[in-house]
């Protein structure tokens, strides 16, 4: 729905810089080019098993705030 996708994308922009660039990065978020973790982490420099690392707990954190979210009274 559109209130989910508003939280959707206020919890995005909550994310810290290298967070957000991640996860934009990886689903093609505002415009970007979907890449993949290996590209993602040759672009910062890092190890591929490190974003997917970064990833899950980006993702994890995502879930757990937007579930938070639903449960908030009217």
């Amino acid at each position: 729905t559109d209130v989910e996708k508003t939280i959707l994308k206020e919890l995005y922009n909550n994310l810290d810089e290298r967070d957000k660039m991640i996860v934009g990065l990886r689903y093609g978020l505002y415009g970007r080019t979907e890449k993949t973790q290996k590209e993602i982490a040759d672009m910062m420099n890092i190890s591929q098993s490190y974003i997917s690392r970064l990833e899950k707990k980006i993702l994890d954190r995502l879930k757990k705030d937007f579930v938070k979210t639903q449960h908030l009274p009217d």
